[in-house]
């Protein structure tokens, strides 16, 4: 039993160590997720208004920003020349969002 116990500890030992990744792998997500949550509080506060939280606020002409974004080649691009008064970090926190929103919104829009 105590052969056993030590064969466990010391293989889950060598994975951990052969791959340290995955503990980087776990706190990049977290990290990832706390910033795409303090993109849409910046988003929502500065943008909200007219696009609201989720940017799917019909704007004046039918449309709405998520999907011009999603229908442009370079959404990034497209939303940069808005996010310019931003902070370094409040800008790619917006991004980080902004991209997430895109993503599920495409794979929604596809039959």
């Amino acid at each position: 039993m105590r052969i056993r116990a030590f064969i466990v500890i010391s293989i889950a030992t060598a994975l951990l160590f052969a791959n340290p990744s995955w503990t980087q792998t776990s706190a990049s997500q977290s990290s990832d997720v706390s910033h795409r949550e303090q993109g849409k509080q910046v988003f929502t506060a500065q943008c909200g208004k007219c696009h609201d939280a989720g940017a799917t606020k019909k704007l004046p002409d039918g449309t709405t920003l998520l999907a011009r974004l999603a229908a442009n080649k370079d959404p990034q691009a497209r939303l940069a020349t808005r996010l310019k008064s931003m902070s370094e970090q409040d800008r790619r926190d917006v991004e980080l969002y902004v991209e997430d929103l895109i993503t599920r919104f495409r794979a929604v829009q596809k039959p």
